[in-house]
């Protein structure tokens, strides 16, 4: 068998898919909040273009046509993504309704749904990171603003001239307003109005000072009266699962609260804009997004939208519950177990198509779970043995793949005699800590990594590696029957690790590597806020537990697999490498099931997440032709080499 020597352009594209899943939907961004801002535009202004089924304002109506054409040309350029085909049609239909000067309420919920599908398809943040100062976001409306749209927002400053077409908006219009929703205005402050009087100030201000200039600019129109109605309604316990992060409040309108909660979310919805600090507590309550998500899945999914109902409830599991299960195991492992099940469950009741009444009992039953695991969690924090547990429980589950894969890496080419290759690869898993590191700081600072985002990174990743393991095992197992070991090790291993068995064995360190640490990071984060800072020693007491168990790991594999003869040992590795294989594509596949690319058709087997086993059709069924791969392949390379021996 020859050494596995993947050329330079495989290299290359297999490095360029793993950066395209990472950045890809970062990527698309720019351009999608571009579309999402001309439909929040559209969405309100198409009223003063189009009433009663006529052009009322001719200008109006051209550019509300040339809008909706730029939004379908432009999602169609958009990014490949699961939802990109209905995005691209409910753009068409958005545009020919526009044409047919259909109502002003139709093309309002259009370019609303439009919108929101947007949002949720290429991870658009719509929301402030920290919460906005409505202080210093009335300073500079006072320097900024005022002079065009008045002291108080009226439209009325004193650069405000009859010249001004249009006229500097009124934020005290009601109709105007409760279209509006705080990103869109937030997206306005960003972009400004083409062709308008409206600058942009995305150099000029920075991103917090235009939050904060948004939500002062929202909450200009509301009334004390209606602040203090929503105020007691919060305090109260009311809109929790509507509005429960800042990101909620800032990306919905009035008139979208109210469609989706009733009358009494307007006044809510006005307190929480005026006193956004109010919510920031709820921001980062994994169940309480999990139940949010859940409620909208359910009522998507009531009104037909089964699309919407299928995203939500995986979002509900990655950006949700997922984020506690370590938590939670160490208090009450079949707890996690039962919710997680019946959530998959949940997503399988959506896929058939059940009756609405029948999926509505099941999320009342995880409802009941739900409230079991916030009681357990939220009790009085996880005690420091269980966030000391839970730490080591996370870097165990996370590392115990990489690390294993590292250490027969290292023993392996130790015992060929080839240290020098060493530095391939350690520039393989440093280069995948220090990317991992990156791609956690940027999801934490720069962009928005949704959870199905990360599976999906996971997934690739896993995927690639699987096939590389399984390159590299069946290399090693073709080595493992070679007569005149010593000699073929001093006469040509040399030459063949030169060429792609290097490139191979720096790529699987790489991604072993890079595929934890992103997950890790952000489970700890989880944590951690599960303990508050008082659980800190516990926690890295369970880190450090948990880096000891992995170092032992790999030096136990190292000392004792470099003891074995050639041959065995060889064979051992990679039997050890076609067993990680068959692990990853069971764990790649588990992803992709998680981040909703693939059906989940539940059968009955153990569930051993260690070894990557599932018990669904699809996992399972990946796992058998990796293992029936490697059965025939090492089965021709032990027949190869008794041929060889006999020639």
């Amino acid at each position: 068998m020859t050494p596995f020597s993947p050329g330079r352009r495989l290299r290359q594209w297999l490095l360029a898919g793993l950066f395209t899943c990472v950045f890809g939907a970062a990527a698309a961004q720019p351009q999608a909040e571009v579309i999402v801002h001309m439909l929040d535009y559209v969405a309100v202004d198409y009223a003063t273009a189009v009433q009663d089924g006529k052009v009322a304002n001719e200008a109006e109506f051209r550019e509300m046509q040339d809008f909706t054409m730029q939004i379908e040309q432009q999602v169609q350029q958009l990014p490949a993504a699961p939802m990109h085909p209905m995005l691209h049609e409910d753009a068409r239909t958005l545009a020919a309704r526009v044409n047919e000067q259909a109502a002003p309420d139709e093309i309002a919920r259009r370019a609303s749904d439009l919108r929101w599908d947007l949002i949720a398809a290429y991870d658009i943040a719509v929301g402030p990171r920290d919460v906005p100062d409505l202080a210093a976001g009335a300073k500079l409306y006072t320097s900024l603003c005022a002079s065009c749209h008045g002291a108080t927002g009226r439209g009325d400053g004193p650069l405000a001239t009859t010249d001004m077409d249009p006229a500097p908006s009124d934020f005290h219009d009601d109709e105007r307003m409760r279209a509006r929703s705080v990103y869109g205005l937030y997206s306005t402050i960003t972009m400004g109005v083409a062709g308008t009087a409206m600058a942009p100030f995305a150099e000029q201000l920075s991103e917090e000072e235009r939050w904060s200039l948004a939500f002062h600019v929202a909450s200009m129109h509301t009334d004390t009266a209606a602040i203090a109605q929503g105020k007691a309604m919060w305090e109260s316990g009311a809109g929790r699962g509507l509005f429960a992060s800042l990101r909620d409040i800032a990306a919905h309108s009035i008139n979208e609260a109210v469609e989706s909660g009733g009358p009494d979310m307007a006044p809510l919805l006005a307190y929480l804009v005026s006193n956004p600090e109010a919510a920031d507590a709820a921001a980062d309550m994994a169940i309480e997004t999990t139940r949010r998500l859940m409620t909208q899945s359910l009522d998507a999914y009531a009104k037909g939208d089964h699309e919407a109902a299928q995203r939500l409830a995986v979002s509900a599991y990655l950006e949700g519950f997922e984020l506690v299960e370590a938590g939670l195991d160490t208090l009450d492992a079949q707890l996690r177990l039962a919710i997680e099940e019946e959530m998959i469950a949940l997503r399988g009741l959506l896929r058939v198509r059940a009756p609405v009444e029948e999926v509505r009992a099941h999320v009342q039953r995880i409802e009941t779970l739900l409230d079991r695991a916030d009681a357990l969690l939220s009790a009085d924090g996880l005690s420091p043995a269980a966030a000391a547990l839970s730490a080591f429980i996370i870097l165990m589950r996370e590392g115990l793949e990489a690390i294993l894969v590292l250490a027969a890496v290292f023993a392996f080419l130790v015992k060929a005699e080839r240290r020098d290759a060493l530095r391939w690869v350690h520039a393989g898993w440093i280069g995948a800590l220090a990317l991992g590191l990156f791609t956690w700081f940027a999801a934490s600072y720069l962009i928005e990594i949704s959870g199905a985002g990360r599976e999906l990174t996971e997934a690739i990743t896993a995927l690639i590696a699987a096939a590389v393991l399984l390159y590299v095992g069946f290399w090693l197992h073709g080595k493992a029957y070679a007569r005149a070991w010593q000699r073929y090790v001093r006469e040509k291993l040399s030459g063949a690790l030169t060429r792609g068995t290097l490139w191979a064995l720096a790529v699987v360190s790489f991604l072993a590597v890079y595929r934890e640490v992103f997950e890790t990071v952000l489970f700890y984060q989880a944590l951690w806020t599960q303990t508050g800072e008082g659980g800190a020693m516990a926690i890295v007491g369970g880190f450090g537990a948990a880096v000891f168990a992995l170092a032992l790991i790999s030096w136990l594999v190292f000392r004792y697999g470099v003891r074995l003869p050639i041959g065995p040992f060889f064979g051992a590795s990679s039997m050890l490498m076609a067993l990680l294989a068959v692990v990853f594509v069971g764990k790649g596949v588990a992803a992709l099931q998680e981040a909703g690319y693939l059906a989940i058709d539940a059968v009955s087997f153990p569930r051993i997440p260690a070894l990557g086993i599932y018990p669904t059709e699809q996992s399972l069924g990946a796992q058998l032709v990796v293992i029936a791969a490697v059965l025939i392949g090492f089965g021709w390379s032990y027949g190869a080499a008794r041929k060889q021996a006999r020639a």
